[in-house]
């Protein structure tokens, strides 16, 4: 029963927010319980890291991603790596690669555990770099980035040590930090990122961070006439490192075009 209860609470805030990629961690479900569970969420199609059975543990994990149908379909392969971390790949048109990995990584209390899973997690970012996907991390670090900055920019000499290990990775490794907290390689398309209070519609004690990308790099390859043949939804993007007079004007022109909304008193 609280699973299923847990299930609808992800399902209203999947479809009150317009998810596309939904990562779950600490669900203690098997996969194939978690299949079962995720029915009630048809329009999504679920991946599931195996669980920990052993007893020397105070958590058996269990982590997953949820995945819209509509994108699911270009699924190529996924793997548990460990209880704690499962990766996901999508294979998009003119050789696009897309790995997302989902994490939970234990409290300090479990030191073991918890190294255990930032080691694999730095070898497996490793090995995607390697081969050249683009590639996402979300889940529960349990960690306080704001508290190692000072550390990384004031302390070199200690901030590579085994207690900072995975942030000084992704710091020293081209990741970048998108506020609310998002950890990701050069994906070069991420608009903008939020923390959504969802006291009002889950149980749970942790906010979900969601943010948004510009998807239209992993299907820039589809022409417009063909998307529109195969009745996909199409959106017009504006993203500007830098921009001039003359390119907001036509941005604000176009928008206004666009939303046709009238103004407010």
């Amino acid at each position: 029963m609280h699973g299923q209860t847990k299930i609808e609470q992800i399902s209203s805030f999947f479809s009150l927010k317009h998810i596309s990629f939904g990562g779950i961690v600490d669900t203690h479900f098997h996969p194939k319980q978690m299949k079962f569970l995720s029915k009630r969420i048809s329009h999504y199609t679920v991946f599931s890291s195996d669980l920990d059975t052993s007893k020397q543990i105070l958590s058996s994990g269990g982590v997953s991603l949820f995945i819209e149908n509509l994108i699911a379909f270009h699924v190529q392969d996924f793997k548990s790596h460990s209880s704690r971390l499962l990766s996901v790949d999508l294979y998009f048109k003119g050789n696009m690669k897309l790995r997302i990995f989902v994490v939970n990584i234990s409290p300090p209390a479990e030191s073991a555990v918890r190294s255990d899973t930032i080691d694999l997690l730095i070898q497996q970012l490793v090995f995607t770099k390697q081969a050249g996907f683009y590639h996402a991390v979300c889940g529960d670090f349990n960690m306080h980035l704001d508290k190692y900055y000072p550390i990384y920019f004031n302390q070199p000499q200690i901030t590579s040590k085994h207690i900072h290990q995975l942030l000084y990775h992704l710091l020293s490794h081209g990741y970048e930090n998108y506020i609310p907290i998002n950890l990701f390689n050069s994906l070069g398309f991420a608009l903008t990122a939020c923390i959504f209070d969802a006291h009002d519609i889950c149980t749970s004690d942790h906010n979900p961070v969601i943010t948004y990308y510009d998807m239209s790099l992993l299907f820039a390859f589809t022409k417009l006439a063909r998307a529109r043949q195969l009745k996909r939804q199409t959106c017009h993007v504006f993203k500007f490192d830098s921009i001039t007079d003359s390119q907001w004007t036509e941005f604000t022109d176009k928008a206004a075009i666009l939303c046709d909304v009238s103004p407010g008193p």
